[in-house]
């Protein structure tokens, strides 16, 4: 079946039986780049311990309304415009095509550079996670070597392959930090209220950077328009899946800030995250849930780099395929699998 590409008014081929992607799998998709167990163990202990405002679990519910309104736009475009190069196709139909090249650029170098420090996170982390728990001393650019070697293969793979894997990584995530929450709840060191919601735990000097720290737990809710020629029904499927995934990672990250406040204890823990940060959510479970239950969310925490990894790896190469198609790049960019 050939669809009328709205950028460049050129045929882009898209054969029925691609469209692979539901609902679910591209809001999973959209999750995984946020990457749920680091934003947690790494964002928001590190908000709490840099910024010493407590008001971290109302700044997501505000951030997902601010984005949701973004998205309103963004998603009626989705119904008109269906292209790989979301933000380059976008701009170039709604501007001009010299701004959508720009963007396009702008949108890969970003997402590039997220690979690169993800990628050094990983390494560090799996290699220091082999020395403590095993005793093995292995190099951190030996793990980066073949978390390449695997975030590669799943790239040329069927996507749905990939939403499969990231749909089983994030569900492990979000079970962990569930889990997390329910003890963190039920020892509530001075019991359980709803205190950090308060505005006035928020709008407080410190705001600004509560709020830039924040918005990086939503990165890559944009993403859902790049799996638009994917997608079972791009008209519905792309703006469903970008509503769902702000609305779950806001009510998920207010709720699990909040109840990192709630095991700390308000008053507290500013203190404790600043002594222990990205630990501060291994030694509470450890030290409430037992070495197992710690261990194992240290090893979701590897997979959950990995996720975020696979997900920006699909980002960018939809990227390189829609400007290789157009011949912005190398039209090489646009061979495909068959």
């Amino acid at each position: 079946m050939s669809v009328d590409n709205p950028v460049m008014g050129t045929t882009a081929r898209t054969v029925e039986s691609k469209r692979r992607l539901g609902v679910p799998a591209v809001t999973f998709m959209i999750i995984a780049a946020s990457a749920p167990l680091t934003v947690l163990a790494g964002g928001v202990t590190t908000t709490f311990a840099v910024t010493g405002v407590t008001g971290v679990p109302l700044s997501f519910l505000v951030l997902g309304g601010i984005l949701a309104l973004f998205a309103v736009g963004y998603a009626a475009m989705s119904r008109y415009v269906t292209n790989a190069g979301a933000f380059y196709a976008y701009i170039a139909q709604g501007i001009s095509r010299p701004s959508g090249v720009g963007a396009s650029l702008v949108a890969l170098m970003a997402y590039n550079l997220m690979q690169v420090g993800i990628y050094g996170l990983f390494g560090f982390t799996v290699s220091s996670l082999l020395s403590a728990r095993l005793g093995i001393s292995v190099p951190w650019w030996i793990p980066v070597l073949v978390c390449i070697a695997i975030v590669g293969w799943l790239g040329v793979n069927r996507v749905d392959l990939s939403a499969k894997v990231l749909g089983v990584l994030v569900a492990l995530e979000f079970l962990v930090v569930i889990v997390y929450d329910v003890i963190s709840l039920a020892v509530a060191p001075e019991g359980v209220s709803a205190a950090t919601f308060s505005p006035e735990t928020l709008f407080v000097p410190g705001i600004g950077a509560v709020l830039s720290f924040g918005i990086a737990a939503f990165m890559g809710f944009e993403s859902a328009a790049i799996y638009g020629e994917e997608s079972k029904d791009p008209r519905r499927t792309v703006a469903r899946a970008t509503f769902a995934a702000v609305g779950i990672i806001a009510v998920f990250y207010a709720v699990s800030a909040w109840a990192m406040t709630m095991g700390a204890g308000p008053s507290a823990v500013i203190a404790t995250a600043t002594e222990n940060g990205p630990d501060m959510i291994f030694a509470f479970l450890g030290a409430n849930g037992g070495v197992l239950l710690s261990d194992i969310a240290q090893l979701l925490f590897v997979t959950s780099l990995f996720a975020a990894l696979v997900s920006f790896h699909n980002a960018v190469a939809r990227y390189f395929f829609s400007l290789g198609r157009e011949r912005v790049l190398p039209s090489a960019l646009a061979k495909v699998r068959a």
